[in-house]
């Protein structure tokens, strides 16, 4: 109702320009834009709020497709006051600190591997287990993929991406690219899936695979990776930073507040603010309080985070120089 009220706002500005007027977004709205998925778990309990009483600032929020999240932060005058990107996009695009800093941290991964198998894996198998084998990977040029890969190398362990045709190679851990929402066809065209929450329950309950491995584990122990960040204008920021305190002290309530909240009630939440025609990615159906938790929802400030940014960011460059780019020291809000 809000956007709509604002776009009979701009309708009406549009033909009174003489007076003076010539912005069509009204002053002192805060456009906040997070991917459909995991991330936008991170911003349900803002999604309940009075934000004019909270913060004192109209905010709105949109659940927007995965796959355009960047656009909203690019171009001459991009969309998004605050926004949450993959981490390794928020670095290369934004990683100047000249129209966005990096607030922090609100997510550290949601990646499982499936297998076939009960036998979990772990630090001291993880070698035997996968190398010769074919893994699928959701998302194998992005983070899931990169941090995927990171880890392998970070285990001393090779690994090749097959094409259509390649064999797999013995001494190696050979991965093929799925599609997220890809029914595992037959569960033989791997032997070991990666697969995001909460596709990983769904598939789980519904298939004889079964959750063996926790990437975000294996990776980096409870403190899992950095996965996707949260960022502001650089410009907001220095207009109103009472305001991004109060934004950030909010996210971080709510990354806790989601721990014990009603599953339904997060749902429904999250998904009161999708986009039109945007299909929600957690439902009554495959959300459950251990899907939430495996999400992994945290905020870390970027004083906390900087350094695990900076690491994972060069193992990604080091996997695919074009996948990121290293962050100035004036990226990370202080």
């Amino acid at each position: 109702m809000k956007k709509f009220f604002i776009a009979l706002v701009c309708a009406a500005l549009a033909v009174v320009t003489a007076s003076g007027f010539t912005a069509c977004k009204k002053k002192g709205d805060i456009e906040v834009y997070t991917p459909n998925g995991a991330p936008a778990l991170a911003l349900a309990y803002l999604f309940s709020l009075d934000d004019e009483n909270y913060f004192g600032r109209d905010v709105d929020y949109d659940v927007v497709n995965a796959q355009t999240i960047q656009t909203y932060v690019t171009g001459k005058r991009p969309q998004a006051d605050i926004c949450i990107l993959p981490v390794n996009i928020a670095c290369k695009l934004l990683g100047n600190g000249d129209t966005y800093k990096m607030l922090g941290t609100v997510t550290h991964g949601n990646l499982y591997i499936m297998g076939k198998t009960e036998d979990e894996l772990n630090d001291a198998n993880l070698s035997e287990k996968l190398t010769g084998k074919t893994v699928g990977v959701v998302q194998l040029a992005n983070v899931p993929g990169l941090t995927f890969q990171a880890l392998l190398k970070d285990k001393g362990m090779q690994c090749k991406q097959l094409g259509n045709s390649d064999a797999p190679d013995a001494d190696k851990v050979n991965l093929k690219a799925i599609q997220p929402d890809a029914v595992l066809p037959g569960e033989t065209t791997c032997d070991y899936y990666v697969v995001p929450e909460p596709a990983a329950t769904t598939k789980a309950s519904k298939t004889t695979l079964s959750i063996v491995g926790d990437v975000q584990r294996l990776y980096g122990g409870e403190e899992g990776y950095p996965q996707a960040a949260l960022v502001a204008k650089t410009s907001l920021i220095d207009s109103d930073p009472k305001f991004i305190e109060s934004f950030t002290q909010a996210v971080e309530y709510s990354a806790q507040w989601i721990q014990t909240a009603d599953p339904s009630y997060v749902v429904r939440l999250v998904n009161d603010e999708l986009d039109d025609g945007e299909a929600p990615q957690f439902t009554v159906m495959n959300t459950t309080s251990e899907v939430i938790k495996n999400c992994a929802v945290r905020y870390e400030s970027s004083a906390v985070c900087k350094q695990k940014v900076l690491d994972i960011i060069e193992k990604f460059i080091d996997i695919n120089p074009t996948s990121a780019a290293t962050p100035s020291d004036s990226f990370f809000y202080a």
